[in-house]
């Protein structure tokens, strides 16, 4: 009986362990699923929270933008103009030389030989028509090529440009050429160069705001007059700047009118830049014309959100001579690259000349008469 009693106490004792244990677990795992609940709950609001842009992320997408991009069409127009290029010229120059041939050798009648001088009546300009092709295919691909070694050079949202050039070994006017032309054409978007061509801010947001002028001491130096060539670069980059903040306030017309003025004044400004000697062809697109689209732009936006019939008039002139100064602005630059041009030619003439003359050069055509 004895016996009974203390094993009936042991296994009461041994239940009330079991089942505080029990409960002492339960707490302290609901307290570490809380805790878990709770730390995955914050990292959730972490990961949802939009985290600012670094520079170094803002470079790798707009290089991906430029390679998915400007890059990918150079590419195609490269590789499509000189395949092509090379298919009809070899085609058009086998043809040229059954041409010269003539019928009889080729025992063909006259009704069946007169094709072969018209098939290469049609290759050859196609010929050329594909090789203009690849050059311009090229020409971009070059210019997405110094854009992408300028912008990894970049350490900043503001650089220095002759430094940017220098870290890029890039010629400093090709990298202002450049720059100028990705502003311009908003392959460098929100960007701006500064008046001295000193700065390039990759946010436009960051130029300084000019400072009240303070009353200059009596005793200081007269400022030494800027050249020609270097107050034209100024105000052309300011110029190219006001037409960049001027777009979205005008209209979607107007705006396509202000992204084409832009990529052509970009254009000459950086012709006249790199031939100062072409100075004086543009003094009355400097002096008058850029002054005056300028004044007209700034009447427009005078005009608020005003839908008055005048007011829509206004709007409608400005536009309709913003259409008109930029063909006037392109035959301008198409002009000032024929006098190049004619200047390269000659300059190629002689060259090839001198060559010749020197020994320096294999006669193809000697060659090819030989074997004939």
């Amino acid at each position: 009986m004895p016996d009974n009693k203390h094993n009936y106490e042991y296994n009461y004792d041994l239940g009330d362990v079991i089942n505080n244990a029990v409960q002492m677990g339960s707490k302290i795992g609901s307290s570490v699923l809380g805790s878990i609940a709770d730390a995955l709950e914050q990292a959730g609001d972490a990961m949802g929270m939009k985290q600012p842009d670094t520079f170094a992320a803002w470079k790798r997408r707009l290089e991906r933008k430029w390679k998915n991009g400007g890059q990918s069409v150079g590419v195609a127009l490269t590789a499509v103009g000189w395949t092509f290029a090379g298919c009809f010229g070899i085609a058009a120059f086998v043809l040229g030389i059954l041409t010269a041939v003539g019928a009889g050798p080729l025992g063909l009648s006259q009704q069946d030989f007169i094709a072969l001088p018209i098939l290469t009546a049609v290759f050859y300009p196609t010929t050329l028509g594909f090789l203009f092709m690849a050059i311009v295919g090229m020409k971009k691909l070059a210019y997405f090529s110094r854009l992408r070694k300028l912008l990894r050079a970049a350490n900043d949202w503001t650089c220095d440009l002759p430094a940017l050039a220098r870290k890029a070994q890039i010629k400093q006017e090709k990298a202002y050429e450049t720059v100028v032309k990705a502003v311009a054409n908003g392959d460098l978007p929100n960007a701006a160069i500064s008046d001295d061509y000193s700065t390039l801010y990759l946010d436009d947001s960051l130029i300084p705001v000019a400072a009240k002028p303070v009353a200059a001491p009596q005793a200081a130096e007269p400022e030494t007059p800027l050249s020609d060539a270097e107050r034209s670069r100024r105000e052309g980059v300011d110029f190219l700047n006001y037409l960049k903040r001027c777009q979205g306030k005008l209209g979607a017309q107007a705006d396509e009118e202000l992204m084409q003025m832009q990529k052509t004044c970009a254009s000459i400004l950086g012709f006249v830049h790199n031939h100062p000697e072409q100075l004086n062809r543009v003094r009355r697109f400097r002096e008058y014309y850029l002054p005056t689209t300028r004044k007209l732009l700034d009447t427009a936006q005078g005009l608020g959100e005003t839908d008055t019939a005048n007011a829509a008039e206004i709007r409608r002139d400005i536009t309709g001579i913003l259409h008109t100064l930029n063909q006037a602005y392109e035959k301008l630059y198409d002009t000032l690259l024929q006098d190049v041009s004619m200047d390269v030619s000659t300059e190629i003439d002689t060259l090839e000349a001198m060559l010749r003359q020197d020994g320096l050069t294999h006669d193809f055509e000697a060659d090819f008469n030989t074997r004939s």
